[in-house]
């Protein structure tokens, strides 16, 4: 039987030694099952819990953003030869091929490629169960007591959909086309096994981490996964489920006109925090600046989801676009936030915006051409591609625009509540000694 290493790299920001950031690696948990079922044997190991250690043959990880570039080359460095790899995640995907094999080398094969999978593993594709169709039970099995309780003890990452009919420029996630769920059947399977293991481990609640880009987009979908939920929690004894995700302003406001029941029920079974992308506020901050009794959509909809159905809000913010925002936006985008943070307990959660990852519009644009080739001739850089490090001469040219982003960024983390915590970011050019302690200021700070 052809045998594979699923490996989570530890987090590039963890300290050396201990526990880095430790969550559940729940798209290498979905590969590894589709590989179960398709009669090969895999073994897990997770280097934010404790060590790796590979052996020769097939090793494979997937990659969770464009700052896991250098750390995965680093583990291919250190590893060695006898090992082949085979990587996965959005990362993967955005990446052209040429790209693929000058960071990882030629004989790295594409995880995300059902056909490069079933050649390597010497398997037949049809064997490979669609996605949606997956339950993650067989990997769950696969993962020790000491380790599942460490994992149950800290948010959990949930699959419930991918895709989303947006197209957002900065985003690099699976979108443009419409959202689509996991059979509800298996999810809901899924929920009761980690809810019965966790009570068998001895824990009383499970905090969960939608992974839909937009909760509200399907509202009859989501109204059935809410009642999912609460079958589990009624079969479980009323165990507490504490569930948050993502939203779109328009989405929200459009379930609460044609499916208010779909959130009613939503946040009746678990579900207390609700992230809005509010980018583009300053029309809006104008507004209330001046006096005026707007209606305006991310007013409503945090004012809504706090005070109509008991959900907290939070602010999350990307920002600083390069030929779009100003100092003067960036100012409004602070005072909004600052506002509503006042009157509504909204969280904030500022990132910045980077014109160019692996996926997204400007990967593929020729006005990023040159700042994509310094990338690939020093991949160390691919660090500063996080949306929670500050901005940099590569990714903000303008020395004016990029003073500014790094000025109001700063203040709105400021802001009490705020849940980011900001990054510094390697620059072209820097020194050893520079890099070290950038590396020393980042230990442990880890996005939520």
């Amino acid at each position: 039987m052809t045998q594979i290493t699923l490996l989570q790299s530890r987090n590039n920001n963890a300290d050396n030694e201990g526990l880095g950031q430790v969550y559940t690696p729940t798209s290498l948990w979905t590969a590894g099952s589709r590989l179960i079922q398709a009669g090969v044997e895999v073994d897990f190991q997770d280097g934010n819990l404790r060590p790796v250690e590979l052996r020769e043959g097939l090793v494979g990880a997937t990659l969770l953003g464009a700052p896991y570039i250098p750390e995965i080359r680093k583990m291919q460095a250190d590893a060695g030869s006898g090992i082949r790899w085979v990587l996965g995640g959005r990362v993967i995907s955005g990446l052209a091929r040429s790209q693929m094999t000058e960071l990882f080398g030629s004989e790295t094969v594409n995880g995300n490629s059902d056909d490069e999978l079933a050649e390597v593993l010497g398997i037949d594709k049809k064997d490979l169960p669609p996605q949606e169709e997956t339950s993650l039970i067989p990997a769950y099995e696969r993962i020790s007591d000491e380790d599942m309780k460490e994992y149950l003890s800290h948010e959990i990452s949930l699959y419930v959909s991918q895709g989303c009919i947006y197209g957002c420029d900065f985003c690099a996630a699976e979108h443009g086309k419409k959202e689509q769920y996991r059979e509800m059947e298996i999810t809901e399977k899924d929920m009761n096994y980690l809810v019965a293991r966790a009570k068998k481990l001895g824990l009383a609640s499970i905090s969960i981490y939608m992974s839909n880009l937009d909760v509200f987009q399907t509202p009859e979908q989501i109204l059935e996964f809410a009642k999912a939920m609460s079958r589990v929690r009624k079969n479980n004894g009323g165990f507490e489920l504490k569930i948050r995700g993502l939203a779109g302003i328009f989405s929200f406001l459009n379930t609460r006109k044609i499916n208010r029941e779909a959130i009613e029920a939503l946040a009746e079974c678990g579900f207390d925090t609700v992230g809005f992308g509010v980018d583009g506020v300053a029309g809006t901050w104008a507004k209330i600046h001046k006096g005026q009794n707007t209606e305006d959509g991310c007013v409503e909809a945090i004012r809504s989801t706090r005070e109509d159905f008991g959900i907290t809000p939070e602010m999350f913010m990307v920002f600083g676009h390069e030929g779009v925002d100003t100092q003067e936006t960036l100012k409004e985008a602070y005072e909004f936030t600052m506002f509503m943070a006042e009157k509504y307990g909204a969280i904030p959660r500022p990132h910045v915006a980077k014109p160019f990852i692996p996926g997204n519009k400007g990967w593929r644009s020729p006005k990023y051409a040159g700042a994509i080739e310094q990338l690939m001739r020093d991949p160390r850089l691919f660090q500063g591609l996080d949306f929670t490090a500050l901005p940099t001469g590569l990714t903000h040219p303008d020395p004016v625009l990029r003073q500014a982003v790094t000025e109001y960024y700063l203040r709105i983390c400021e802001i009490k509540g705020n849940t980011t915590n900001w990054l510094k970011a390697v620059e072209p050019g820097m020194s050893q000694q520079e890099m070290a302690e950038i590396t020393a200021f980042n230990k442990g700070r880890y996005d939520r």
